[in-house]
């Protein structure tokens, strides 16, 4: 017994490692596939002489010529073989909630929960995750169902609020970085519902009534088609929540949601400009102006840290190492140490050990990102590191980062 207690560490790295590549290679499968399709749709030449077809498209790839051709309606006989694009949002969103199963879940007290920012049993975390999951759903769905719909303006408006104002409450729940991903998972959810509850039910219809001869329900290709475009818009902000665990000055920010907001924004104008493009429409103003944006972005984030950082008085007392050596030792090396004292790791997080001098320096501009640009870590502040502290550290680090005193 004390073997498999042992080995189940072992187990959830090999178990994270090989969801998570499950994750990226069915998300990428299913993210191409709407990329296509929304291509394909709007290239289209539909100048065309036949009555059978809507549009066509000739294209070259790997060697070879393609003509692909849209009917207008279906087909007046079935081929044996229909392919459905289905699996690959599917398979996406059971792995991706499978990674916050183990990732988070499993370990809600240190992932999750931030006790500076919402005293939370892991239970009650786990409960409020899965509720958010769901409502974003319904929520997002009633929407779609309302007179709303009809204005694309005051619809996108709506929804955007809507987003900010669960991002801004996310992050008054859970840890920051908790708190993205699980942005990142309403958005997911949406999509993934979206292609379960409203695109596949709408193919299904359409071709049981090409089969029995009978007319599809127009209404229910309109809604697909709407969900369809939504997801596309959607895919950008969720590729950025995705990689955000890898830039702590987004999450780790004072105004993080404010920040994966804009972010957001920026991500779907984007993806207007190429949906416009795709339509031969070239407003080549707005990649100008999301770059004016991102470096707007950037100047709001980085500056405060720099003015932050001349502000700081250098003494002409020298901080001692030792002193910073035990802030360390006591704050971070219960998990970044060979062997963590920490119930819930086996190995130091990203191999990342604080055991000599050497160590630290090594991984000083680490801790400058995780520790002083932002309080990320640690993870929750579970090992409560004082404010007085980091500015030690940061003075250290000005001061020279030195070993020797």
């Amino acid at each position: 017994m004390e073997f498999f207690i042992s080995l189940y560490p072992f187990l959830l790295d090999w178990l994270d490692l090989i969801v998570r590549w499950i994750h990226i290679v069915v998300g990428i499968a299913w993210i191409g596939t709407s990329f296509y399709f929304n291509w394909l749709d709007s290239r289209l030449d539909r100048q065309i002489d036949n009555e059978n077809f809507e549009g066509e498209l000739w294209s070259v790839h790997s060697g070879g010529f393609y003509h692909i051709n849209k009917l207008k309606g279906p087909p007046k006989e079935f081929p044996k073989e229909l392919h459905w694009f289905k699996w690959e949002a599917y398979t996406t969103w059971i792995s991706g909630f499978v990674l916050l199963i183990i990732i988070y879940y499993l370990n809600a007290e240190g992932m999750m929960i931030d006790k500076n920012i919402n005293d939370l049993s892991p239970f009650t975390a786990i409960v409020i995750s899965l509720i958010f999951l769901l409502g974003s759903w319904f929520i997002y769905d009633v929407l779609c169902k309302s007179i709303l719909i009809n204005n694309t303006i005051f619809f996108t408006i709506t929804c955007l609020f809507l987003a900010i104002l669960i991002s801004y409450f996310l992050t008054r729940v859970f840890g920051s970085r908790a708190a993205y991903i699980h942005v990142g998972a309403c958005l997911g959810t949406i999509m993934a519902a979206n292609v379960f509850r409203v695109i596949i039910p709408s193919q299904k219809n359409m071709v049981d009534a090409a089969l029995a001869n009978k007319k599809p329900n127009l209404q229910k290709g309109i809604d697909a088609k709407i969900r369809s475009i939504h997801n596309n818009y959607i895919t950008l902000p969720v590729l950025f929540i995705m990689i955000s665990s890898h830039f702590p000055f987004t999450y780790g920010h004072k105004y993080n949601w404010l920040i994966l907001a804009f972010i957001s924004i920026i991500g779907a104008t984007v993806r207007h400009y190429f949906n416009l493009r795709n339509k031969k429409e070239y407003k080549i103003w707005i990649l100008p102006l999301a770059t004016f944006g991102m470096i707007c972005l950037m100047l709001y984030v980085s500056i405060p840290k720099i003015i932050q950082n001349e502000k700081i008085i250098i003494s002409n007392n020298e901080i001692s190492f030792y002193e910073i050596n035990n802030i360390i030792k006591y704050r971070c090396g219960v998990c970044h140490t060979t062997k963590p004292t920490f119930e819930d790791f086996e190995n130091p997080p990203l191999e990342i050990i604080f055991d000599t001098p050497e160590d630290i320096l090594k991984n000083i501009d680490k801790i400058k990102a995780q520790v002083i640009d932002t309080d990320v870590m640690p993870p929750g502040n579970l090992t409560g590191i004082t404010e007085t502290e980091r500015e030690k550290i940061n003075l250290w680090i000005k001061l020279g980062a030195k070993i020797n005193n």
